[in-house]
């Protein structure tokens, strides 16, 4: 009767520290450049921003703003130079410009009341005025990142071996890799190609969320910073393997000196509460989220433990 793969596969040796301490010591010696969120403070907690081998984890309730902020992340990667691509299930390209776009409008035009969901539908396009303005910060935004900002449409329970090996090209032709899974539930886990134990693996959701966790930190070590995306409740199961973990709240901190325009376009209050970081400070740093806008930005933050 064959053996299983599991008997057949070699044990793992452990190390001494003796054999490893000169390329750890060179490694620590040649860190990559961290790359800026574009919050300040979770820089100034994370020692700079994102690195290779670091997981941003990013949970919260639906509809309080996951994806603006990992697209926020994303697109301020790319500013700095940093090749980045956008992993979703649910967001297609269609709608991915439309809220760089209304970031793009409500910068450049202090005057546009234009939510990004009249940009998506195509409203925005009616008028000849917004037709315009909508068309200039779609080239306003294509111009800042469109060279280094990639989409990648995943199909529903991709594995991280199918999303590892689509971004890989990345990873050999730049220095800095971010790469954003939003929404770690609609993936699966590979367990490294063993389809038997994948199998096992995917069939209970907490063991699929756990091991998922596990696959995006080994990615994560092969070359780039991961921010990953999902719901409170699954967050948990993720957290294990994430160098920080941060919860978007929301608060009931009033808006009301807000100027008319964020009112408009539905501006609100949320804490981003840093709960987990190997690396630094934990805390909480309250955030104003402009969901029109596809704009968060620091207010004044409470302080670090």
């Amino acid at each position: 009767m064959p053996q299983s793969s599991d008997k057949l596969r070699a044990p793992r040796v452990p190390v001494s520290l003796s054999s490893v301490q000169v390329d750890v010591t060179n490694r620590l010696g040649a860190l990559t450049q961290a790359t800026a969120t574009g919050f300040p403070t979770l820089d100034q907690w994370s020692l700079g921003g994102l690195r290779n081998g670091n997981v941003l984890l990013l949970s919260g309730g639906s509809g309080v703003g996951k994806t603006a902020f990992a697209l926020l992340v994303a697109y301020m990667a790319a500013r700095s130079r940093a090749a980045t691509v956008f992993v979703s299930a649910t967001l297609d390209e269609t709608e991915l410009l439309s809220r760089l776009a209304a970031r793009a409008l409500y910068r450049e035009y202090p005057e546009s009341q234009t939510p990004y969901g009249e940009i998506w539908s195509g409203d925005a396009w009616t008028d000849e005025f917004t037709r315009g303005a909508v068309g200039t910060s779609v080239n306003v935004a294509v111009r800042k990142v469109g060279q280094l900002f990639h989409l990648y449409r995943a199909r529903p329970f991709e594995s991280t071996l199918e999303i590892g090996a689509a971004t890989a090209l990345l990873w050999g032709r730049h220095d800095r890799v971010v790469m954003i899974v939003d929404g770690a539930e609609a993936f699966s886990a590979s367990a490294g190609g063993d389809a038997s134990r994948a199998a096992v693996v995917n069939s209970d959701f907490a063991s699929r969320m756990t091991q998922l966790g596990y696959e995006l930190r080994q990615l994560a070590e092969g070359g780039c910073a991961v921010v990953v995306t999902a719901g409170s409740e699954q967050a948990p199961y993720l957290a294990c393997a994430a160098t920080l973990w941060a919860e978007l709240l929301p608060t009931s901190r009033a808006v009301d000196t807000d100027p008319p325009r964020d009112r408009a376009l539905g501006s609100r209050t949320v804490d981003l509460v840093v709960k987990k970081n190997r690396v630094g400070k934990i805390g909480t740093i309250p955030l104003k989220f402009v969901a029109g806008g596809a704009l968060f930005e620091e207010r004044k933050h409470r302080g670090a433990l």
